[in-house]
């Protein structure tokens, strides 16, 4: 899909999928640089700002949460920074691009309106933490529940997509601290305005602030909920361990007396031995239970 439209003093030409006659249009209108023309066909290696002579060549990454996955994958935009035009270059449709072309802004130069757009991204990024954010305090609220193993898969979850959140978002700084230098050199002073790029950096560093505490609130979780597992695995060992004391007594007597032997004085009995026995073993036990119950060791 290709849009070309003017935005007061600044062109912008937004491309999603670029087929090769519109990359092939771009790279003759605006002289780009084989390289640059070669990569804006399928998604970049790495995030970077280029200075190329006439123009600023911005890789920008950030996360969208895949819903079918439950958890953020990395979505990339291009831009070709120009004095008067802005080309965007994505490959999928973008929430962010679309809210600021339905806002029909006026903008005086090309680096704000770059400003802008990213702006928007930064925006969408702090959206996104929403899920994040509620993953976290749905783990939270089920701690003291009898809910570990479920504890467990809801965490093991929610540090895969912080992790891959924090990975996409982090290396975003140096990029828009490199914007800040080249924009300076490219534009000067008057147009490439360094408190709107410091806005970015500001705007980053929330989004990884936040981040870095549902990351820490999820460990802390994860602790208190392996806590209460190895409560409960601890009290499921101590009930055996008290089963086992209290039975092998009484297995090892069942034992003796059942000793085929010769001389086995139990042999020689007759009568209600059998029920004797069983009734000795029953009181046995519950003697025991008793003086387990008093040491409060049950």
């Amino acid at each position: 899909m290709y849009m070309e439209r003017t935005f007061g003093n600044v062109t912008w030409i937004d491309l999603v999928k670029p087929t090769d006659k519109n990359l092939d249009d771009l790279r003759r209108r605006f002289k780009l640089h084989e390289i640059i023309a070669k990569e804006l066909k399928e998604p970049s290696a790495r995030s970077r700002v280029e200075l190329y002579g006439d123009y600023l060549y911005l890789i920008y990454y950030f996360p969208v949460y895949d819903v079918k996955e439950q958890t953020s994958r990395r979505s990339e935009i291009d831009f070709i920074i120009t004095k008067d035009t802005v080309v965007t270059v994505h490959y999928e449709e973008i929430e962010p691009i679309k809210e600021v072309k339905e806002k029909f802004l006026e903008f005086d130069s090309s680096f704000e309106l770059t400003y802008r757009v990213i702006a928007s991204l930064l925006n969408y990024q702090e959206r996104q933490l929403r899920h994040i954010q509620e993953k976290v305090e749905q783990v939270g609220a089920m701690l003291f529940k009898n809910k570990e193993r479920l504890v467990l898969k809801t965490v093991s979850r929610v540090k895969r997509d912080i992790s891959e959140y924090r990975i996409i978002s982090r290396h975003q700084g140096p990029i828009l601290e490199s914007l800040l230098a080249n924009g300076l050199r490219f534009f000067g002073e008057k147009e490439a305005n360094k408190p709107y790029v410091d806005d970015l950096i500001g705007d980053h560093m929330k989004i990884l602030n936040q981040i870095e505490d549902y990351r820490d609130a999820v460990s802390d979780y994860e602790d208190t909920n392996n806590q209460l597992m190895n409560l409960r695995i601890n009290e499921a060992m101590k009930t055996f361990t008290i089963l086992s004391f209290l039975t092998f007594p009484f297995v090892l007597l069942v034992s003796v007396v059942d000793m085929n032997v010769l001389d086995n004085p139990f042999r020689n009995f007759h009568g209600n031995v059998f029920w004797l026995v069983v009734v000795g073993i029953v009181i046995g036990m519950g003697l025991l239970y008793y003086y387990f119950r008093n040491k409060k060791w049950l």
